[in-house]
């Protein structure tokens, strides 16, 4: 253990002490026995003996991903950013092109300006004096059914009134792509 170390003031300033860190080691979680819960009135479970199978094999398919993955989080929040961005008119709906799949490009592009121009149309429903706020975004729930798919639904709102989105982004050639984009 060390020893306090203790400076001099000099002028106006207070003294240092460092005094050492207790010891502490965490417990071994790995090497404590597990605890056995056990009932009398617990069903004892009759494996089938070890032999050939009597059916076919199953299709295997990738296991169902329990929570989205960082990267699958941060292009649903770009793609996002980008779809309210042309929803307030700060965009022109053409830029989602370039996050979209190119067979999707023009379905995607063409729901972005349908909501845009109805963002606008809200807009100018309006009197100058009591303007709109821009279309912002309430919550967005976004799920990964299977690696490289994320669909997403979005609750937006602009003043009182309350919009829905959804979207399907895919991972092709190492970049996220809408394939689908609903402005509801």
């Amino acid at each position: 253990m060390r020893s306090t170390a203790e400076l001099a003031p000099t002028g106006s300033r207070a003294t240092i002490r460092l005094r050492p860190v207790p010891r502490y080691e965490p417990p071994f979680d790995d090497e404590a026995t597990p605890q056995v819960w056990t009932s009398s009135r617990q069903l004892t479970l009759e494996w089938p003996a070890d032999g050939p199978p009597t059916s076919p094999p199953a299709v295997i398919e990738p296991p169902a991903v329990v929570g989205a993955s960082g990267d699958a989080k941060l292009a649903v929040r770009r793609f996002v950013r980008l779809c309210v961005e042309v929803l307030n008119g700060f965009r022109p709906a053409a830029h989602l092109r370039r996050l979209a799949l190119p067979s999707h490009a023009a379905d995607v592009v063409a729901q972005g300006l349908a909501g845009a121009r109805r963002a606008a149309d809200l807009r100018r429903a309006r009197p100058p004096a009591a303007r709109r706020p821009p279309v912002g975004v309430l919550k967005v729930v976004l799920c990964e059914p299977r690696t490289g798919a994320i669909e997403a639904a979005v609750t937006l709102i602009t003043g009182d009134r309350t919009w829905a989105m959804a979207f399907r982004l895919e991972l092709h050639q190492q970049s996220w792509s809408a394939t689908a984009l609903l402005i509801i």
